[in-house]
């Protein structure tokens, strides 16, 4: 390879990574979107059987994994929420905590962890299972039989992790910040228990508002991210595990942009 050649394959790696990142963006937001709008168009509003696979999504999802969220909910009130109150109140900050906690804790942190547990639990086993499906040759079996897989797996999952991922992050920032108010009051000052009587008024409409795109944005993108990499898997058993480790990676650089933008946009 001449020179020549050699800086123009190293000057053009940066651009097709980048076209290749745009495009991969575009199929996975094309995906969500038509899987979300055969749903929409085969819905019933009083047709339980149009929900059922939603419900056992949630459950699988939300409810099942409740042990989990509370466990992981006291650890994280005792190692954020009780360590942050007593540095500021330390340094003088106690007027603003509870608005900080509320900005911190409830807009940030609880909606990462809780994103991060979805990952790992949810779109993981996503992958597996409808990649798994896809090796056995049972999505080719529905599609044969006149099924839309769009309206019959991806969907359903689509909702359901979105909406568990709000409900499970709602619990998870509500034991985070009770207990770690409670410990600061028991171990730090008495006065400290005036929080959990001021920590509503801190959750103001814009807070609130970007609290429930947040997370709704998080769990739509993390199912679509998961169901997008279990229906690329072909004809190989080890092309699920490698899968299953893009989707994981892809979801949580997509979840820290996503982040990032929401959080300029609400200091803007």
């Amino acid at each position: 390879m001449s020179p020549d050649q050699f800086i123009s394959t190293v000057t053009g790696w940066p651009g097709r990574q980048l076209i290749q990142r745009f495009l991969y963006v575009v199929d996975l937001t094309s995906f969500g979107m038509l899987a979300v709008r055969d749903w929409a168009l085969k819905a019933r509003l009083f047709d339980t059987r149009s929900y059922s696979t939603i419900v056992s999504q949630i459950i699988f999802t939300g409810v099942d994994a409740l042990p989990t969220i509370t466990f992981l909910g006291l650890l994280t009130g005792f190692l954020f929420t009780f360590r942050l109150i007593g540095i500021l109140d330390s340094v003088g900050g106690a007027s603003d905590l509870v608005d900080i906690l509320a900005a911190v804790i409830g807009l940030e942190i609880g909606p990462l962890l809780a994103a991060f547990i979805l990952i790992s639990r949810t779109g993981s086993a996503i992958v597996v299972d409808i990649g798994n499906m896809k090796l056995h040759g049972e999505i080719e079996g529905l599609e044969n039989l006149g099924i839309n897989i769009n309206d019959y797996l991806v969907a359903p999952r689509l909702i359901g992790a979105a909406i568990s991922q709000l409900a499970i992050t709602v619990y998870f920032t509500f034991i985070t910040l009770v207990f770690g108010i409670i410990l600061s009051g028991v171990f730090l000052s008495s006065a400290h228990f005036e929080f959990l009587t001021t920590l509503e008024s801190a959750f103001d409409f814009q807070i609130v508002g970007a609290f429930v795109v947040k997370n709704l944005l998080f769990g739509y993108i993390i199912a679509t991210t998961a169901c997008y990499h279990g229906l690329s898997v072909h004809s190989s058993a080890t092309e699920v595990p490698q899968q299953t480790q893009r989707a994981i990676v892809n979801s949580l650089v997509i979840i820290f942009i996503v982040d990032g933008l929401m959080g300029i946009a609400l200091l803007t």
